[in-house]
């Protein structure tokens, strides 16, 4: 859409008056003579080579009209004026002639100048122009464009002030969409004269490698990237049968034929000492009519493919030890240990109350070792139904179950694979996945679901729970040889309330981080609210104590105490209250009556705080959020 022509003008005589330039002077400050000129008509010989020819037709149509046309390079210095003589004579008393620049730098405002930097067409009259000595021109100026829409000179109308009219800037612009039509029509034919040397010259920069695959199944085509990935020779592939060296390409071909998707579909290569996996994509290539006459067949390393996907769906690692906030003696022992061990092989078992930050220091610990720029994946063995959790953790193979991807999927051992495994609430997971667990642990390699052969896999493994594990394995939730696998390197993080030293760092921390978030100003927190913080039990711990900070921030810290606890601060009554003590007030009932009723109970003695509602059942998170899904209890 072409800008207004009032405000461009208005906006370029303020440039004018910031680049300094003096209203009654004449000659442009910067003209190219002798040499300097010739390298520049020479460096811009395409342009106006091909500008002439819509020049001259303009020329003959507009002469004795009082105009002359002028063509500009794209930094404003003049290629060419054509057109009425005493006209061209007139003009070069102001310094308007080959070699001089139209900028705004050297002139302010006028057309040539102001359409280049403002990138659009404009009409200047009279004064309208910066310089005095340009009043008596009325100038209609477009910038030309090549086929990349980058700014490559201009076309310019100049006459009396008198013959001024619209239609000037209309013929302007129709000579400029002339020319761009031109340059692109020459810059088609140059691509399309290029295009073979072209094409191979980008397929064998690509990071994957790539068949082009004619209609005989026969390999037409091989890219550098396909030879080395294969370690074979470009010359041994070329006219071979594609079959030979692929298995599944019919069922590929097949599918393509059909108009059916064949992308990112796990496969391998039948070539002799070739073992690794891959993933395969393959497109068809048709011709003008819509038909096919040949096949592209592209593939990628499967665990490069991995690390891709994990990059970009935030299957990284976040935290580092830097991230770690803590001013108590108690967490930089476990920081100072954290480190110590964190470049080691070993199975990690990090214990610890939900909230303490379990994550953040496994995160912290894959970034400190030899693996960090792979990936870290997470599981959370308590969030998933048994009937999932294999799946996840192990993958399935195509149709191994009903629902299945056609393509099958990989588990998060092999998204993992190189890098670390963090399962959290290990504790919670089914008896029999931990048998499947400690299988994969002790070979070193899985198997999915419907599937037969092993997979190896290098992964470094860190788990967490909030529950006691020797406890769990009294209680024959839990199994003692698993225990005893990741029980190699033990790290517990004490509660918040066992290391009050590190609550104020951590309020100012998180006062920085949710007001950078929120986009409030860090608020200044009142002693006695301060104390109280202090004071609290935090039974949610640093995750509690991160929201309460961010309902602080979020209301810029006008907020009283009972607000910043979500409703109540937990008085020593509540502390030592049981189930058996809500249920007590419960009349006779069915179980699954008196279950909901503790629930909703224990909700509203907690103004619906989860973590404290969970904690005084007995129960975890994630089996409250179970429960309430249940029974149909509103969060």
């Amino acid at each position: 859409m072409r800008k207004n022509n009032k405000e461009i003008i208005e906006r370029s005589h303020k440039r004018s008056k910031e680049y300094g330039i003096e209203k009654g002077r004449i000659t442009s400050k910067k003209i190219l003579t002798g040499i300097e000129l010739e390298k520049k008509l020479k460096k811009d010989h395409d342009l106006i080579e091909i500008a002439s020819a819509y020049l001259d037709e303009l020329n003959d149509f507009l002469k004795g009209s009082g105009f002359i046309i002028i063509l500009t390079d794209e930094e404003g210095c003049i290629l060419k004026v054509t057109g009425d003589d005493n006209v061209v004579a007139e003009a070069e008393k102001t310094s308007i002639f080959k070699g001089a620049y139209m900028d705004e730098q050297s002139i302010g405002t006028n057309a040539m100048g102001t359409s280049l930097s403002e990138d659009s067409p404009v009409q200047i009259t009279a004064k309208e122009h910066f310089i005095s000595a340009y009043h008596k021109w009325t100038c209609s100026a477009a910038p030309i464009h090549d086929a990349n829409g980058k700014i490559i000179g201009t076309i310019n109308l100049t006459g009396a002030s008198s013959l001024v009219h619209p239609h000037t800037l209309g013929l302007v612009v129709s000579a400029v969409n002339a020319v761009e039509n031109k340059l692109d029509f020459l810059n088609t034919q140059k691509e399309l004269f290029d295009s073979n040397q072209f094409a191979f010259a980008m397929m064998n920069s690509l990071s994957y490698g790539v068949f082009a695959i004619d209609l005989n199944d026969d390999i037409h085509w091989v890219n550098d990237m396909a030879c080395r990935s294969l370690n074979i020779r470009r010359m041994d592939l070329i006219n071979r049968p594609f079959q030979s060296i692929f298995k599944n390409w019919q069922p590929a071909k097949n599918a393509v034929l059909k108009e059916q998707s064949f992308t990112d579909e796990e496969g391998e290569f039948s070539i002799p000492g070739q073992s690794e996996k891959y993933v395969f994509t393959v497109l068809p290539i048709k011709n003008k009519e819509n038909d096919v006459f040949g096949f592209l067949l592209m593939f990628r390393e499967f665990h490069k493919m991995i690390n891709i996907v994990n990059k970009y769906s935030g299957i990284q690692a976040r935290f580092t030890f830097n991230d770690v906030v803590a001013n108590s003696a108690k967490m930089k022992e476990v920081i100072k240990y954290a480190k110590k061990i964190s470049n080691s092989p070993s199975t990690i078992l990090i214990t610890g109350e939900s909230g303490t930050g379990k994550e953040v220091l496994a995160q912290s610990i894959h970034f400190a070792s030899e693996r960090k720029n792979n990936s870290f994946v997470a599981i959370n063995c308590g969030a998933l139904p048994d009937s999932l959790i294999e799946s996840e953790l192990f993958g399935y193979d195509p149709g191994a179950f009903t629902g299945a991807k056609r393509s099958g999927n990989p588990g998060k051992f092999e998204l993992a694979d190189k890098g670390t495994l963090f399962l959290d609430e290990i504790g919670e997971m089914p008896i029999d996945m931990q048998v499947r667990l400690l299988r994969t642990l002790q070979d070193g390699a899985v198997t999915r679901i419907g599937g037969t052969k092993d997979i190896p896999v290098d992964v470094r493994i860190i788990t967490a729970t909030n529950k006691n594990p020797e406890e769990e394995i009294a209680k024959g939730r839990f199994r003692m040889d698993l225990f005893y696998r990741l029980n190699v390197i033990r790290i517990h993080i004490p509660p918040l309330r066992e290391r009050r030293e590190d609550i104020e760092v951590l309020i100012r921390y998180f006062l920085k981080k949710k007001s950078y978030k929120l986009k409030k100003p860090i608020p200044e927190l009142n002693p006695e609210l301060m104390k109280s913080l202090i004071e609290y039990e935090w039974p949610g711990n640093v995750r509690e104590l991160e929201n309460a900070v961010e309902k602080i921030v979020l209301l810029e810290g006008n907020i009283s105490e009972n607000d910043v606890f979500f409703g109540y601060k937990q008085p020593e009554t509540i502390k030592n209250r049981t189930v058996t003590n809500i249920r007590s007030v419960l009349p006779l009932m069915s179980l699954e009556e008196m279950e909901k009723n503790a629930i909703v109970n224990a909700l509203s003695e907690f103004s619906n705080n989860i973590s404290s509602a969970a904690k005084i059942l007995g129960i975890s998170r994630n089996t409250f959020y179970m429960k309430m899904k249940k029974y149909g209890i509103p969060n």
